[in-house]
């Protein structure tokens, strides 16, 4: 017969957040190619390409934004202890608040934590590349439209 509780639910709570970090890394790399093939189409200009990424895309954020959210729904039932304002809000910072985190757990989460943010400033980073790409294919179209029509009123 299975038990209707766990007997040791901190442990579980750790895994849960474990793979739910792990999880988010896999979300990262697939936004870090979605972006890479985003780059590529919007060179090339290739508008049919662009939107079926882009719709790839939003999916992936909207995905990644309910895990985020419940990475750190988690986090704050989890945490013992609020942060004190001298430190930093860093994702490592937050899994070192966790009472009763265990050397092994330690060892686990928080290098995962650390990769988590990088992998994180990287995709910002990836963004902002291609915004700048598209504005500027945005401003090309824009003055392509308007040498085009020159002289006509709307």
């Amino acid at each position: 017969m299975i038990p209707l509780f766990k007997e040791n639910l901190e442990d579980d709570s750790l895994h849960t957040l474990e793979k739910r970090m792990i999880r988010a890394l896999a979300l990262h790399r697939e936004m870090k190619k979605l972006l890479e093939a985003e780059y590529a189409a919007g060179q090339k200009f290739d508008s049919r390409e662009l939107n079926k990424l882009i719709l790839r895309k939003n999916n992936c954020v909207n995905r990644f934004k309910h895990l985020v959210g419940s990475i750190l729904d988690q986090l704050k039932r989890m945490a013992g202890r609020k942060l004190p304002r001298t430190c930093p809000r860093t994702l490592a910072n937050r899994v070192r608040a966790i009472p009763g985190l265990t050397p092994d757990f330690e060892a686990t989460l928080l290098p995962l934590a650390r990769e988590l943010e990088e992998e994180n400033r990287l995709l910002i980073q990836a963004t902002r590349r291609n915004m700048v790409m598209l504005k500027g294919a945005i401003n090309r179209f824009w003055a392509v439209s308007q040498y085009t029509h020159q002289g006509e009123t709307l």
